[in-house]
C-alpha cells in the first residue's frame, strides 16, 4: 500500500481527526487485531453481534498508529478519526485509495464460477503484466476494500471478484471500483432466497454496469440466455464468450479426460489449441470468458493458452488429492445445483466406485426443494454408485436418486459430520473416487480433512 496521511484520510472519509498528527502516514488498513501490521490504520466494524471499536485499544497497543471510531469520546494518547459509518468510510477511503492508479480493473461477478474465472483471467494476464488479484473470498464489501489497499505502483493490473446477495451489494461495490472491463459468468440460483427470481437476479449483477468505464468492455456467457436476452440493453463493448457458435469467441475440439479438459479456442480468425490441467468441461466456458479478458488487454491468444496451461487450481476447487488407494475431487469451497451437477459429470468419468459426498446447497429459498431433488436425480441417472449426503436438505438429495431408481441401500444420510466420516470409512474400497461438494457453511472439507488424516497424507 501506498503511504497515506491521515490529513488525506479524514478527507476520504468526511471524517474529523480527534487526535494526533495529521501529517502521519499509515502504510496498511487493519480490520482485524489478529492480523495488525506496523504502521496500521485500524478500521473497527460493527455487526449484529459484535463491536470492534472495543478492541480499538489493543490495535494501537499491537502496532497501529491511528484507528477509525464512530465515538467521539473515545479515549486515546494515538490518532483518532471519527467518522459516522465505519463501514461506509472504509468504502470511501477504498474508492479515494483506487483513484491514485490509472491501471484498468477487472471486476468479475455471476451465480457460479466466479472465483474459478477470476483465478483464469489472472493466469492468463500474469504471462505479461503485474496482476493484483482478490485473494480467496474477499468478494464483498469489506474484502474488496481490502484487497484494492494492496495496490501499489508496481501493479499494472487488477482483477477482482464481486459477490452479492441482494439488491445495492454490486452498486456498492463498483462504486469503489470504478472497473474497466465486466465479466458476468452466469445468472443460476445462488441467492434466489432473497432475490425471488433469476431476471432479478440479474438486475442485481447489472448493477455493475452504470458504474462501468463508458470505453469499458463487458464479457458475457453467451450460452446463457438470459445473458443473450439483455446483452442489447448494455451500453459499452460486448463480447461473447460460450459453445454457442454465434459467440465472439468459442471452443471447439473439446476433449475431456478424467484429469484434464483441452480445447481449441476460436477468436476471428485465430484457433489455438488450450489444454487445462484440471477436469471438467464446464471449465471450457470459465477460460474463454478469461480469454475474453486478456483479449481486451492485448494478450494473444497464445500467451492465453500458455497461462490457462500453467494454472493449477487450489483451495477446495476441483482439487484432485491421492488419499491412499481412493480419490478425492475436492471442490467443496461452495456449491449451487448447476455447479454441483457439474462436479458429478467429472466424477463419471473416473473408472472404479464413484461416491458422491454432498451437502446443504443454500440460498435457494422456495426454489430449494426442487433443487435439491434434481440434483439427486442427476446422481442417479450418472451412474454414481454410491450417496453420502450431509444437512436437512441434503436428504432431499437422497430423495430424488431414490425415486430416480439408485439403489437405496447406496444412499446414507447424515446430520452428523462425524458419524457421515465413519460410516464412509468403514465403505471405502481401493480404487473408489469421491466428489466432496457443498455449500460454504457446510464446511465438507471436514471430509476430506478426515481422510487425508486416516491414510496419512
Amino acid at each position: 500500500m501506498k503511504p497515506i496521511s491521515l490529513f488525506d484520510i479524514a478527507a476520504a472519509t468526511r471524517g474529523t481527526l480527534l487526535c494526533g498528527d495529521a501529517n502521519q502516514t499509515v502504510t496498511a488498513i487493519c480490520t482485524d487485531t489478529r492480523k495488525i501490521t506496523p504502521g496500521s490504520l485500524f478500521v473497527p466494524l460493527v455487526g449484529e453481534n459484535f463491536d470492534a471499536h472495543d478492541f480499538i485499544p489493543d490495535a494501537l497497543a499491537g502496532g497501529c498508529i491511528a484507528s477509525l471510531t464512530g465515538r467521539r469520546d473515545f479515549p486515546s494518547e494515538k490518532a483518532l478519526i471519527y467518522v459516522e459509518n465505519t463501514l461506509r468510510a472504509l468504502a470511501d477511503l477504498a474508492a479515494a485509495y483506487r483513484q491514485q492508479f490509472r491501471l484498468p480493473l477487472v471486476a468479475i461477478t455471476g451465480s457460479v464460477g466466479k472465483t474459478t474465472v477470476k483465478e483464469l483471467t489472472a493466469a492468463i494476464l500474469e504471462t505479461k503484466l503485474n496482476v493484483l488479484k482478490t485473494e480467496g473470498n474477499f468478494n464483498n464489501e469489506i474484502g474488496l476494500p481490502l484487497t484494492l489497499f494492496r495496490l501499489d505502483d508496481s501493479h499494472e493490473v487488477a482483477v477482482t471478484e464481486m459477490g452479492m446477495s441482494g439488491f445495492g451489494e454490486i452498486d456498492r461495490l463498483a462504486t469503489i471500483a470504478r472497473p474497466d472491463i465486466a465479466v458476468m459468468t452466469n445468472i443460476g440460483l445462488s441467492h434466489i432466497e432473497m432475490l425471488g427470481s433469476q431476471e432479478n437476479i440479474y438486475k442485481a449483477k447489472a448493477e455493475l454496469f452504470s458504474h462501468l468505464n463508458p470505453e469499458g468492455t463487458v464479457i458475457l456467457n453467451g450460452d446463457d440466455p438470459i445473458l443473450k436476452a439483455h446483452k442489447h440493453e448494455i451500453s459499452q463493448k460486448t463480447l461473447t464468450a460460450g459453445l454457442s457458435p454465434d459467440c465472439d469467441i468459442t471452443a471447439t475440439d473439446i476433449c475431456s479426460l478424467r484429469d484434464t479438459v483441452s480445447f481449441t479456442v476460436n477468436y476471428g480468425t485465430e484457433s489455438v489449441p488450450v489444454t487445462l490441467s484440471f477436469p471438467g468441461e464446464h471449465n471450457v466456458v470459465n477460460a474463454l470468458l478469461a480469454c475474453g479478458v486478456g483479449l481486451s488487454l492485448g494478450i494473444s491468444l497464445k500467451e492465453a493458452a500458455t497461462g490457462l496451461g500453467a494454472y493449477i487450481p487450489s483451495d477446495r476447487r476441483m482439487q484432485i488429492i491421492p488419499c491412499g488407494d481412493v480419490t478425492i475431487i475436492n471442490d467443496c469451497y461452495n456449491a449451487a445445483p448447476a455447479s454441483m451437477e457439474a462436479g458429478i459429470k467429472v466424477l463419471t468419468g473416473y473408472e472404479g466406485r464413484k461416491i458422491a459426498v454432498l451437502g446443504d446447497i443454500k440460498e435457494l429459498g422456495e426454489f430449494s426443494d426442487r433443487a435439491h431433488r434434481q440434483v439427486g436425480e442427476f446422481v442417479a441417472k450418472a451412474g454414481i454408485d454410491a450417496l453420502f449426503t450431509l444437512g436437512e436438505n441434503a436428504k432431499l438429495i437422497a430423495e430424488g436418486a431414490k425415486a430416480a431408481g439408485m439403489d437405496s441401500g447406496q444412499i446414507f444420510t447424515f446430520d452428523d459430520i462425524r458419524l457421515l466420516n465413519e460410516t464412509l470409512k468403514s465403505r471405502l474400497k481401493s480404487g473408489d473416487t469421491l466428489l466432496i461438494k457443498a455449500s460454504r457453511a457446510m464446511a465438507l472439507e471436514r471430509v476430506t480433512d478426515f481422510l487425508l488424516k486416516q491414510y496419512n497424507v
